[in-house]
Parts: C-alpha cells; sequence; structure tokens
C-alpha cells in the first residue's frame, strides 16, 4: 500500500468513519455510516496519540436510534434532489443553497477539500479563478463515478482595442468583460470511474483552463484527450489564458461508497491587492462575485475567518453584513492551529467570538476547524488538537468541543441545507409551476410552426436542388453562357493590334496617317453600306472623321475570314456586353518595327528577323486580356446568381418570412462567391500562361491566319503607296464583304496593277512581322476564349451541376450529418430573435420540467421513511431539528 500522501499533494478522501469525542454536556456522540464501524488504523498510525486516547477511539460505539436513522436517509434525499436540480442551472426560482465565501488566505480552500475528503485546487495569489461547484453523494453501488462539467451561464466580450479597467466594472456590468447569457448551458468536460486525487485535481485545474478561454472548443483542454492539453503543461495554459477571471462555474460531481452527502459552492477568495497592477479590476470583480451569491435569497453562506487574522478586518463579513444576511451565515474559524494564545487577551477575544458578542451569525454560532496543509485529509490531526489542552488549544474553549473539527461541521451544514429545501419545497414546486405556465405561455404567442417541420424542410430544399440543377442545364441557360462567350470573343477582336503604315521619316500630316484598324466605315463613299443579311459581322457605331480625312480600315472578319472559320458569331447580333477599352490598344508602327530589327539583329545574321522581335509584340498584344476577362468572370458570375436565386424564390416562395429562405440565400450566396474566387484564380492563371511566352502548336491556323493578315495590309500599303506616286488622287478601298462580285472583281484588278507598276517595298520585313502578330493573336485569342468557356463550365457551373451545393447546404444548415428535431424548427422560424427565443424557452421548460420530475421522485421516496410529515406531506422542519438536538450529530 502506498504511503497517505499530504493534503497539499492530492490526499485521498477518507476511507473511514470519524469517531466524536465525547462532549462536555455528558452527552454521547457517535459519527454514524452504512459501515456503523470504525477501523482504528488511522488512530493508531499517529505517533501523537496516547494510549487513553486511542483505547477511548477503540471503545467508542453507539447505534442511532430508527428515526434519527430515518432523518438522515430522508436529508441524503433532499440533497440528492437538491443537487440533482442545481446541476440542472434552473432559473428563475430560489432554491437553497450552501456558498463557502472568505477572504484570500482564509484557510477556504483547505477547508473546501476537508469537507469533500477531496484534494481541490489551490495556488498563490487568486486560488481559484473562478466558482467551483461540489456536489458529493453516497451510494450503495460499489464503483465512484466522477464527472466534471462547464456551467456557462456568461459569454466572454472583451474591448476590441484595449485590455480592462476597473472603471469598466458596474452595477449593470460586474464582471466585464463577461455578460449574462439568455440562458445557462451545461457541457460535460470529462467523467472517470476511479477515486483518484491526483487525477481529479488535473481534470479540475484543465476545467479551470477551458473556462478561461471561453473562444475555444473545451475538448481541446481535456487532459490526455485534448489536443491543447497534450501538447502543453498546465503552468504553460494557466500563464496564457484569454480572460482573468470567470464568473462561470465548474463542476465537480462525485458519486461512491462513503461519500459525504454534501453539495456547496466554492467562491474565490476576497482580496485587497491584485498581482499584477493591471488586474485591480478584478479586486471589484471578485467582491461582486462574493455579493452576487451572498445577497441570493436561498444562500446559506458558510464565512471562513482565519484565528490568525484580526475578524474585524474581514471583507466578506463587511459585504455579509451590508446585505443583511448574518442570518443566513454559519462562521467557521480556521487555522485554530496558528494564534499565539499565550498572548494577553488572545483567548478572551475569541471567547468573545464563540459567544457572538463580537460578531453574529445564524443560531447555533460558529464553528471551528484546524487543517494544516502538510496532514493527510483522513488523519485524526483534529481529534488530537481539539482534546490536547495547554498552549495548543486552550481548555477554556472545552464548552465548544462540540463545534470544533470538520467532522462536527459537515453534518451540520448538510442538516442545514436539507432542511432549508424541506421548509422551501412547497414555494419552489409553485414556482415551478407558475414559471412553467408563464413559459408554455411565451411559446403559444410565437407565431405557429408547421405540422411536420422535417417534412416542410427536407421537401423543399430538395425541390429547390433539383431547381438548381434543371436552370443551370437549361437550353436558356446554354444559350446565355453562349452569347457572353460570344460577346468576350468579339471584344478580345477588337483589341487585335492596329497597323500603322505611313513610313516617312518626317512628322506625318494627318491626311498622310493610315491605320489598319477593324472599323466597318466606307470611307470613300462617305457613306455606311449595311452588310449582307448573311453575314456573320455585328455592325459597329460609325466612327467620327478627322478633318475628312479617309482612313483605310480592315475588317474584323471578311467574307470567308480564317475567323470565320475558327469561331463563328451568332446570326443574330450580339450586343456589345463589355466596356469598350480601345484607348490602350496595341499599334504596330513599321517604323518602329523596323528600329527594333535593327537594334536586336546580331551581326552577320541582318536577313533574320529576331523571335524577340515577334515575341515582345506579340505579349503586348495579348497582356490587354485581362480586363476583358475580369468583366467576363463578373458577369458570368452575376449570370450564375441570377439562376440559382430564381430557382430559390420558386422553390421556397412560400417560406420567404421564415428563417430556411434567409439562410439559404446566404449561404448560396457564400458558395457562389467562394467557388467565384477559386474561377477567378484559375482563369487568371490561364491569362499569365498566355502573357509568359508566345507558344502555339497550332501551326497550320497560324500560318493561315497570317497569310490573311498578310493580305490586307499589303493591299493597304499598296493603296498608300499608290497615292503617293501620283498614280491616283483618292484612294477608293472597300472591304470585300461590301462589294459585289463585280466589285470586287474590279478592285482586285486595279490593286494588281497598281503593285506591277510599284518598285518592290522597302517594309516588307516589317509587314511580315505585323502580320505574323496579328496572325498570332487571332490563334492565341480563339484558344483563350475555348479555354475560359470550358474551365468555367467543367468548374464553376459544374459545382451547381453536381450537387456540390446540395451538400454545402447540408452541411451549414445543420441537416447533417446528424439533424435534430430542434434544428428543423429552427429552420422554420421567422426571424432569428424568434428562434433565439424559442430555443431559450424550450431549454428552460426542459429544465423545469426534469426539475418537477426529481420532485416527484423526491416525494415518493420520502413515503418509506417513518417521520411525521405535515399536512402538505412534507416532514416537518422542526421534529428534524428536535430530533438532532436529542441525538447528536450525525456524519452524512
Amino acid at each position: 500500500m502506498p504511503t497517505t500522501p499530504k493534503r497539499k499533494a492530492g490526499a485521498r478522501y477518507r476511507q473511514t468513519v470519524s469517531v466524536s469525542p465525547q462532549r462536555s454536556n455528558g452527552s454521547g456522540s457517535v459519527t454514524t455510516s452504512s459501515s456503523q464501524t470504525e477501523p482504528a488504523a488511522a488512530v493508531e498510525a499517529s505517533p501523537n496519540v496516547s494510549q487513553s486516547q486511542l483505547t477511548e477511539a477503540r471503545g467508542q460505539r453507539n447505534f442511532a436510534h430508527p428515526d434519527f436513522t430515518d432523518i438522515g436517509l430522508m436529508l441524503k434525499e433532499y440533497n440528492d434532489a437538491l443537487g440533482d436540480i442545481q446541476l440542472l442551472g434552473v432559473s428563475h426560482v430560489v432554491l437553497p443553497e450552501l456558498v463557502l465565501v472568505g477572504d484570500q488566505s482564509s484557510g477556504k480552500s483547505s477547508l473546501m477539500s476537508a469537507l469533500a475528503r477531496l484534494n481541490l485546487p489551490t495556488s498563490s495569489g487568486i486560488c481559484t479563478r473562478c466558482p467551483f461547484h461540489i456536489r458529493m453523494s453516497s451510494s450503495k453501488d460499489s464503483h465512484v463515478s466522477c464527472t466534471v462539467s462547464l456551467q456557462q451561464e456568461y459569454e466572454y466580450r472583451p474591448p476590441m482595442t484595449r485590455s480592462i479597467r476597473q472603471t469598466d466594472v458596474t452595477k449593470k456590468n460586474p464582471f466585464p468583460p463577461w455578460v449574462l447569457k439568455p440562458i445557462t448551458e451545461t457541457i460535460v468536460f470529462k467523467t472517470i470511474y476511479e477515486n483518484d486525487p491526483i487525477i481529479i485535481d488535473e481534470i479540475l485545474r484543465w476545467a479551470q483552463i477551458a473556462t478561461l478561454n471561453p473562444s475555444q472548443n473545451p475538448s481541446q483542454f481535456v487532459p490526455g484527450e485534448g489536443g491543447y492539453a497534450k501538447e502543453n503543461s498546465l503552468e504553460t495554459a494557466k500563464r496564457s489564458t484569454e480572460a482573468r477571471f470567470s464568473p462561470n462555474v465548474v463542476s465537480l460531481e462525485m458519486k461512491g461508497p462513503r461519500f459525504p452527502d454534501l453539495s456547496f459552492f466554492d467562491l474565490p477568495g476576497i482580496f485587497a491587492v491584485a498581482e499584477n497592477k493591471g488586474d485591480d479590476y478584478l479586486v471589484d470583480v471578485v467582491e461582486n462575485l462574493t455579493r452576487k451569491y451572498v445577497g441570493r435569497e436561498g444562500a446559506i453562506i458558510m464565512l471562513a475567518l482565519p484565528m490568525d487574522h484580526d475578524i474585524d478586518n474581514s471583507r466578506t463579513l463587511k459585504i455579509i453584513r451590508e446585505l443583511n444576511a448574518e442570518s443566513r451565515t454559519i462562521g467557521i474559524l480556521t487555522k485554530a492551529d496558528r494564534p499565539n494564545f499565550g498572548v494577553a487577551d488572545t483567548v478572551a477575544t475569541w471567547l468573545e467570538v464563540l459567544d457572538e458578542k463580537r460578531q453574529r451569525v445564524k443560531e447555533n454560532g460558529f464553528y471551528i476547524t484546524s487543517l494544516p496543509p502538510d496532514e493527510p485529509l483522513d488523519s485524526i490531526w483534529e481529534e488530537v488538537f481539539f482534546r490536547s489542552g495547554g498552549t495548543k488549544w486552550p481548555g477554556a474553549f472545552d464548552n465548544y468541543n462540540h463545534r470544533c473539527g470538520v467532522d462536527q461541521l459537515r453534518p451540520h451544514i448538510t442538516k442545514e441545507l436539507g432542511a432549508a429545501f424541506s421548509s422551501r419545497l412547497p414555494n419552489i414546486k409553485e414556482e415551478f409551476k407558475r414559471r412553467l405556465e408563464e413559459i408554455e405561455g411565451h411559446l403559444n404567442k410565437l407565431p405557429d410552426l408547421p405540422q411536420n417541420v422535417e417534412h416542410e424542410v427536407r421537401m423543399s430544399l430538395r425541390e429547390f436542388y433539383n431547381s438548381v440543377k434543371y436552370a443551370v442545364n437549361s437550353q436558356e441557360f446554354e444559350q446565355r453562357c453562349k452569347e457572353l462567350t460570344d460577346a468576350f470573343y468579339n471584344n478580345l477582336m477588337e483589341l487585335k493590334p492596329r497597323c500603322i503604315t505611313i513610313t516617312e521619316k518626317v512628322k506625318p500630316t494627318p491626311e498622310e496617317i493610315v491605320t489598319i484598324s477593324d472599323e466597318s466605315e466606307d470611307e470613300a463613299t462617305g457613306s455606311k453600306r449595311a452588310a449582307p443579311r448573311d453575314s456573320l459581322i455585328s455592325p459597329t457605331p460609325k466612327r467620327r472623321r478627322r478633318n475628312d480625312t479617309e482612313l483605310f480600315v480592315t475588317p474584323v472578319k471578311a467574307e470567308a475570314s480564317p475567323s470565320s472559320v475558327a469561331f463563328k458569331s451568332p446570326i443574330t447580333p450580339i450586343p456589345c456586353l463589355f466596356q469598350k477599352s480601345n484607348e490602350n490598344r496595341v499599334k504596330l508602327s513599321l517604323l518602329e518595327i523596323q528600329k527594333d530589327i535593327k537594334l536586336k539583329t546580331r551581326r552577320g545574321f541582318s536577313d533574320v528577323v529576331p523571335l524577340q522581335v515577334h515575341e515582345k509584340l506579340c505579349l503586348s498584344a495579348v497582356s490587354q486580356w485581362e480586363k476583358p476577362l475580369e468583366e467576363y468572370i463578373d458577369k458570368s458570375t452575376a449570370m450564375l446568381m441570377a439562376a440559382v436565386t430564381e430557382a430559390l424564390e420558386s422553390s421556397l416562395k412560400h417560406f420567404s418570412n421564415r428563417l430556411i429562405y434567409k439562410e439559404s440565400y446566404e449561404l448560396l450566396t457564400a458558395f457562389l462567391r467562394e467557388k467565384g474566387a477559386h474561377q477567378r484564380e484559375k482563369l487568371l492563371d490561364l491569362y499569365k500562361n498566355e502573357t509568359y511566352r508566345a507558344v502555339t502548336i497550332n501551326e497550320r491556323g497560324l500560318k493561315y491566319f497570317e497569310a490573311k493578315e498578310k493580305e490586307v495590309l499589303e493591299n493597304h500599303r499598296i493603296c498608300l503607296r499608290a497615292k503617293d506616286a501620283g498614280f491616283t488622287e483618292t484612294v477608293k478601298f472597300r472591304r470585300d464583304e461590301l462589294l459585289s462580285q463585280e466589285e470586287k472583281a474590279a478592285q482586285s484588278r486595279l490593286i494588281s496593277n497598281w503593285k506591277a507598276q510599284l518598285p518592290e517595298d522597302d517594309f516588307e520585313r516589317e509587314m511580315d512581322v505585323a502580320a505574323k502578330v496579328r496572325g498570332y493573336y487571332l490563334v492565341a485569342a480563339t484558344r483563350f476564349v475555348d479555354g475560359v468557356s470550358m474551365d468555367i463550365n467543367s468548374r464553376l457551373f459544374r459545382s451547381f451541376r453536381e450537387g456540390a451545393l446540395d451538400d454545402y447546404l447540408e452541411s451549414k444548415l445543420g441537416l447533417f450529418p446528424y439533424p435534430s428535431l430542434e434544428t428543423y424548427s429552427r429552420l422554420m422560424e421567422e426571424n432569428v430573435v424568434t428562434a433565439q427565443k424559442r430555443e431559450q424557452l424550450r431549454k428552460e421548460l426542459q429544465k423545469l420540467q426534469s426539475a418537477e420530475k426529481r420532485i416527484l421522485q423526491l416525494e415518493c421516496s420520502l413515503t418509506k421513511y417513518t417521520i411525521p410529515h405535515q399536512q402538505d406531506s412534507q416532514p416537518s422542519t422542526t421534529y428534524i431539528d428536535e430530533a438532532f438536538k436529542r441525538n447528536g450529530k450525525m456524519e452524512m
């Protein structure tokens, strides 16, 4: 067997029944339990016990009167029922409760451990940083269970830009930055089935850490299980908590053989000065916490007062006086082994306290304890100390021996709690009934829900999912996608590089500037001729003249042009869906191309055009696509949003004023935003690929486009040179698709005649470069539009066609994997406020119904005891008190 640990190291609860010494008034008194025996091993093991004391401890035996035994069992029934109701977190009803309070370093923590026979957390400074609720209950079962829970009554709302100040603590805001929640939530932290004080101590400390980190999931702090608890020590966790203090309760419930039947709250000790200056506000916060519990009507207060301090300096006693709670206070004088009773007036002073001449408390006066921290919890220290006499414990206190020791205190407070619950039981039942009626009335005033909320939710969402798929797969949606893609392609065609064919060294006059563009106006005649009906070309707006200068223009798509082969536009003209951005349109100047060739040509290779010349111009041309791409993405996303929103409205129109519609719309928007951002990222990668390097494997298409572009540029160049040579005063060149077959043949013969008469063009090589750049532009644009269109269909649109939206909504709405009836009901509420109110009322209703059921069980169990009852079937508190007076004390 291991050596019994000291209290500060985590001593186990007492396994034996303590023996009370003979009272000075001559009445025998024995502590009884289910075993009714007292092993003397603990007494024999103490080296400070005299032979006479040992003989007395071994020989002292008695059995309680049957009525008294029933009273004890009945009090256990009361206390068990009260503990169960307290754990429910019932509000709006006044329940009796034991509350242990005191100043810091008053011996309160040692007292709490001794009362519960279990080592509980203490530390320097603020011993505990949140309230504890200790509930011990004996049972006939040989197994031990220990459950630690977190009662979340307050919500943590710290300031965003500063720390907490003392001025933040007010009457309306007593525990900043904690704010009262509408209803208390209880979370089970951990349950074990063993009575190891070291393990329990560790669980309680980690539960306190979890309470002080409200933004984190408590499961992260479960010792041996949570990720944070596995990676960090308790000391590290203690130094890095979000909050310095919490008014939320950590609850410990223990059941097992020979446990004391006891339930009480332990509050952090009141202190005058915080450890750190930044925590000065905690002085007021801890005092406010004590005021809250002391001020409760049903609170039975256990006030710890150390005998090595002046009782008149107790800050806690001052609060009790201010709240007129002396009549509900049990005074407990701790550290009885500390005073120097040899000093004059020390004994007299404490006798005045015990006689209630200095401070008045609840009837029966003060109790006295001595619990040195280095003594085991199951030692007989107090038995020996209070009978030793001499200077350690003067004989002047003999008249109060029946109030000396935790073993005398424990049954007294247990009786007080049970009796208070017994006397208040009729009122508690009435308060439960009244509150239940109030809640049911509030629930009846809220908007009605459908009879089968699960069916309504499931059917509505199923219809919505099917409508979305139908909308995205419909012919109408496909047509809109095609029109948008065509418009995107046309927009890129409008950005095809222009070619400036003027080559004079001097600055040309406006009449001499000739550009090759994609306008469709016939400048030679000054009129605009409509395109043939079978033309695939969309008419473009008339271009403003520059001082009546005749401009030679290149059509976007000529009849039988390469672009019409690679990408056909619909017969119906497409309206301009994209903003024109011709301001920064790339211009190919033959003179600039010539300069660039000379700059980048190596010596000895003057007949070869460097690749860098082509690539620079090609990449410059495609770099204009980012803005049109962004517009295309925006319009595609908007088009998709319009389609699925219409599906939502048609499917959930009957519930447009309920949360299912509002939340589905918000989640739909969030889903589209998320998928749209991912799609944008992928398409911008495609754009970056195009601007990285000019590459294509479509050499056949490139040669085709290059040849067509060379023909267009060369014809315009011939017309310009013919005018300069004086062959004609005006150039009447028009696009092929605007001419009849006869006119087209006549124009072709005219250009051929001029070409035969003109010398070889000095800019032939530069014309080849311009034609290749424009040809590559057409190849790259076709490839880019195809890639963008395919990607957005196979990625963004696909996520709506194949059910990704369905899974997203099911998860976010709480319908997967294990939805509850409350989830369906919430979705059918009219708004968030109504849903929250209904949920709060339902939770409170469930708690009150459970509490009522527990009281009914209590009343049924009381019928088996042979105790006189009053007419209301409640036991007589007076009879209980008289029985205790006749039989002495009884340990619960």
